[in-house]
């Protein structure tokens, strides 16, 4: 019996009740790891015909029903699935409501025009909660007539991480990762649950109109209270959830993810107006359909809640990438609010949008929304092999989403670029890592280590830039420092990561072999280093030889193969096997390996790229 099988045959069928605002959509994250895409069925009737309605019929396929919607609405067709709701303490649920209700007006009045005098984003709080269909929502909408003691599972949100290691158990779910989903970052809604919390008056008045909901709640906390009397599960104090191995409070702010799905796609406008940031661009995928929504991070912030529009007519982006999938819907625009201490903080932050896709992520876009460097001179970007200044930003963000999302990069980290040339990493880079992280570049052209130096580290001085007089046959023929005997100027152990975004392509075997026993030495053990090079194989070499390829490696000299026989640093490339035992040999484990475009794949990068991992000294070959 294959492993999918027999892990289908130990899940659970849940029926789950999401009530707005009581962590609802981080126990749809948690479903969504647990049970494979086709076995979730989403209901969320309200939100357009973008969403399902109604499973009419039962469907063996399906093990989750999850979404808004009455608590019996399925109990006749599928009177096997087990029952879960969670609820919160109504008081807060309606702050939160009220303060997520009230933002989402103001993105909405953003587009309107010829507005009446009287907003509903103007509503207090005490008038939101007196709005009829606001009072005793949980009771009318949710439970209705039936009672808590009918659900398989009644879960506190103010107990999620130890509720859901408990319902982990019952539920015999295997390890899961726990990230916020919907948190309120804004300080005005802290400001105003401390303002309504300690006036009794209010929540007085707010309790006696939604007398049921509170009914409810207190119920629920005796049910919780006697289940943990008298189950035999062991539970565990938030601060011992840290310490277990699904948890460590997994609640992150990104999840690194090895390989992504392929796909293109750019942020093409970031605008503040009027304290709303409007986000538009494309996205789309090779095979993985349309894209379904974003995680959003603006600086070291994450944003749960905007308004996004997805699948919007594209015939641009169908024009220039007719072989994607859904190419002709994957224009989008998102609306976020902020306040005006975030504008302040967040002017020159990195905005990093993560496109979700049914069977996964797709590959990050970043944007700054104000760059905080200068653009080098075209002539010198030139020197790198990029046509004009709009190429350069897009491959050092390129670079940078890689950096973070494949090598899982954090803004502390210590990072060596071998070969940093222009700075087409770090120019990037200067919007994602903090004061306490540490860059160190080196190449051997002296002008753009003294344009860097000039321009970069007197705005970041934890940016550092250095020359070495090392010999090149192109980029630097007067060079007294052969490569192969050039020593890293770096203590052993001192980064986390180490990239080569440019030079691996111009450096022959001997020069290679001895730059990878360089990057093992500086780097930590488990650290990981992007190599970006032309990996030469059976496939590549049929390209080339019908003339599909933009490198036109077809003259063999030492162990590879280069475009120019009289000056073969202009371009070589190495067979795959070899490169991959030399890799081997050093003390790497390859963690990734994706093809580029050069040759003429599909793919959304150029060259081919692979992530390697420094392995401890007892764990070498």
């Amino acid at each position: 019996m294959s492993q999918i099988n027999q892990l289908e045959e130990v899940k659970a069928k849940v029926i789950s009740i999401h009530v707005p605002k009581t962590a609802g959509t981080t126990f749809k994250q948690v479903l969504k790891q647990i049970y494979y895409p086709e076995e979730i069925f989403f209901d969320y009737p309200h939100k357009g015909g973008l969403r399902n309605k109604m499973l009419t019929n039962p469907n063996p396929v399906i093990k989750v029903i999850h979404g808004h919607f009455s608590s019996n609405k399925y109990d006749y067709k599928f009177p096997e699935f087990r029952k879960i709701i969670w609820l919160r303490d109504p008081i807060k649920r309606l702050i939160s409501l009220y303060f997520f209700w009230k933002t989402w007006q103001i993105l909405v009045e953003s587009d309107e025009q010829n507005l009446s005098p009287v907003k509903e984003s103007n509503l207090t709080f005490i008038e939101f909660a007196e709005k009829p269909e606001m009072q005793n929502v949980i009771k009318s909408k949710f439970v209705q007539e039936q009672k808590l003691t009918e659900f398989d599972f009644v879960g506190i949100q103010e107990f999620f991480p130890e509720d859901l290691h408990e319902l982990k158990l019952i539920l015999n779910w295997p390890d899961y990762k726990l990230e916020t989903q919907n948190t309120n970052p804004y300080p005005e809604y802290k400001s105003l649950l401390e303002e309504v919390l300690s006036n009794q008056k209010i929540v007085n008045k707010i309790s006696a109109i939604n007398q049921e909901d509170i009914e409810l709640y207190r119920e629920a906390l005796s049910l919780r209270e006697n289940r943990r009397k008298t189950s035999k599960i062991q539970y565990y104090t938030q601060e011992n959830l840290e310490n277990l191995s699904f948890g460590k409070q997994q609640i992150s702010q990104k999840t690194t993810k090895i390989n992504p799905l392929l796909t293109w796609g750019s942020i093409d406008r970031a605008v503040i107006q009027n304290q709303v940031l409007y986000l538009s661009g494309w996205v789309a995928s090779l095979d993985a359909g349309m894209v379904e929504g974003f995680k959003v991070f603006i600086g070291n912030q994450v944003f749960s809640f905007f308004e996004q529009t997805l699948n919007i007519p594209s015939p641009d982006v169908e024009k220039n990438h007719p072989s994607l999938d859904s190419a002709s819907h994957a224009r989008f625009r998102l609306k976020i609010l902020l306040n005006q201490q975030q504008i302040n903080q967040l002017k020159h932050s990195l905005i990093a949008l993560t496109p979700q896709f049914k069977r996964g992520e797709g590959i990050i876009l970043l944007k700054a929304l104000v760059p905080l460097l200068l653009l080098p001179e075209e002539k010198d970007i030139k020197i790198t092999e990029v046509d004009g200044s709009g190429q350069f930003i897009r491959t050092s963000f390129k670079l940078l989403g890689d950096l973070i999302q494949r090598l899982g990069v954090q803004p502390t980290d210590h990072i060596l670029d071998v070969g940093c040339n222009i700075g087409t990493v770090a120019y990037a880079l200067v919007h994602y890592l903090h004061p306490s992280g540490r860059y160190e570049g080196f190449d051997m052209v002296k002008n753009s280590i003294y344009w860097l130096q000039k321009e970069i580290t007197i705005r970041k001085p934890n940016f550092n830039f250095n020359w070495h007089n090392i010999h090149h046959p192109l980029y630097n023929p007067t060079g007294t420092i052969s490569a192969i005997n050039f020593t890293f100027p770096y203590p052993d152990e001192s980064f986390n990561c180490v990239c080569i975004p440019h030079l691996l392509t111009h450096l022959q075997s001997l020069e290679v072999i001895h730059y990878l026993d360089e990057i093992y030495r500086v780097l930590k053990p488990g650290g990981r280093c992007l190599l970006i090079c032309f990996l030469i194989n059976s496939e590549s070499e049929q390209l080339i030889a019908k003339g599909k390829s933009s490198q036109q490696l077809i003259y063999e000299t030492e162990d590879g193969f280069t475009k120019d026989i009289n000056l073969p640093e202009k371009g070589i490339g190495f067979r795959e096997n070899l490169l991959l035992q030399w890799i081997n040999e050093r003390g790497f484990s390859v963690l990734e390996k994706s093809y580029g475009s050069w040759c003429g794949r599909t793919s959304s990068f150029k060259e081919d790229l692979l992530v390697v991992k420094s392995l401890p000294l007892n764990q070498r070959l």
